[in-house]
Parts: structure tokens; C-alpha cells; sequence
């Protein structure tokens, strides 16, 4: 068993570094980021499109008025439109708008580019060791029960 000293480092230095991350892009971003609960339910909504709100609010672990409160804000500011079920028209399901898709792929750009320039700043050993690691992070993120990918 690997001692807590080393798993708790290791969450520590993620935290940080997805912080890092998230920081920095934002500088460069020029626009007032979203909230924290409507990223992480347009990542949803981009990984599971035609979700129901119900299920959205089972797999983030929140209330389903909370969806719905996301839902209205990020419908109000047109990333997010809720379509009609087909097959039951009760229901709706959640899509991202056009606008939602650019805007993602525009900060994916950014932060690819902020990471890229991070490491182009390493020596070329830590650079190594970092790529060298990524197989066993992502292993490890697969035991934790996060995206394989």
C-alpha cells in the first residue's frame, strides 16, 4: 500500500495544478468566467447530450431545483436550450447551443496553450517525467471512477 504521505501530496499537487490551470486561463480569457455549477453542467450536458434534468441533478449530486436554477441562468445567457422529448413530450431534454460548443472549444484552445507554454518552460528531464507519468495518472483517474479519457 502506498503511504497517505504520498496520496495526499498527490491530491494536493493536482488540486493546485488544476487551480494553476484554471487561474491562469481565466487571465487570458478576457471574459468574467462561469460559475464552478454551470461549468461542470455544461461538461455534462457536452459528454451526455440529450440528458434529462433529472438525471443531470442524480449525477452531479445535487437537488433538481438546482438544475433547474442552472439551467434557466445558462439558458438566459444562450449556452444551454432544453428540446422537447420525442418520445415523450412531458419530458425535455439538454443540449448545447451552438454558442456553448464554441465557447468551450475556444477555452480548451486557451488552456491547451497555457499548459503547452508552462512545460515549453520546464527543463527538458521534468518535461520527460511529466509525459512519462500521464499513462499511470490516467490509470489512476480510471480507479477513482473519473472519464477514462
Amino acid at each position: 500500500m502506498i503511504a497517505p504521505p504520498v496520496a495526499q501530496e498527490l491530491a494536493q499537487t493536482v488540486g493546485r495544478l488544476r487551480r494553476a490551470i484554471r487561474q491562469r486561463t481565466r487571465q487570458e480569457w478576457g471574459a468574467p468566467p462561469l460559475p464552478d455549477a454551470q461549468l461542470e453542467l455544461l461538461r455534462l450536458v457536452r459528454t451526455r447530450p440529450g440528458l434529462r434534468p433529472r438525471e443531470a441533478a442524480e449525477t452531479l449530486g445535487v437537488l433538481p431545483n438546482t438544475v433547474s436554477t442552472l439551467l434557466t441562468s445558462l439558458e438566459g445567457i444562450g449556452l444551454l436550450e432544453r428540446r422537447r422529448d420525442g418520445a415523450d413530450a412531458r419530458g425535455v431534454r439538454l443540449h448545447l447551443t451552438a454558442a456553448a460548443r464554441a465557447r468551450i472549444a475556444d477555452w480548451q484552445d486557451r488552456r491547451h496553450a497555457v499548459v503547452a507554454a508552462a512545460l515549453d518552460s520546464l527543463d527538458p528531464a521534468d518535461r520527460a517525467a511529466i509525459a512519462g507519468s500521464l499513462p499511470a495518472l490516467g490509470r489512476l483517474a480510471h480507479a477513482l471512477g473519473g472519464p477514462s479519457h
